[in-house]
């Protein structure tokens, strides 16, 4: 007989699980390259979108660039009404900032004048 001790049957135990090991080393094989092809595929898109984007951004560049350079005139212009503006936004917050004082010194005269008042009326019941 082929099993005539323990030591047979472990054997074929160690046969049997050294069988099911090669086998799943090769199914994770297997899974593990086709995630590396599926990941390779993916850069590789990855790479013709970032070169479609950039061929697009150097066009659209391109064109801006001749479209603007004929209009070197038209640019000193906006610059020196954008340099007008400011300007005049200082003003104008300048003056605002004058007004607020004056608004804020008002009011405190008037919070004053009511306290006062308030007081005067107290002193008046008092008395009474």
């Amino acid at each position: 007989m082929y099993l005539e001790s323990s030591k047979d049957i472990l054997y074929l135990v160690l046969a049997f699980c050294a069988l099911w090991f090669t086998a799943f080393v090769c199914w994770l094989l297997w899974y593990v390259i086709s995630i590396l092809r599926d990941a390779t595929k993916v850069i590789h898109e990855i790479h013709e979108k970032i070169a479609a984007i950039d061929h697009a951004v150097h066009t659209a560049k391109e064109k801006l660039e001749a479209y603007f350079g004929s209009f070197g005139v038209a640019s000193a212009g906006i610059k020196m009404l954008g340099s007008y503006l400011e300007k005049r936004k200082d003003k104008a917050e300048a003056k605002a900032r004058v007004v607020a004082e004056k608004v804020r010194k008002k009011v405190a005269k008037v919070k004053k004048r009511l306290k006062e008042e308030l007081e005067e009326e107290d002193d008046a019941e008092d008395l009474m």
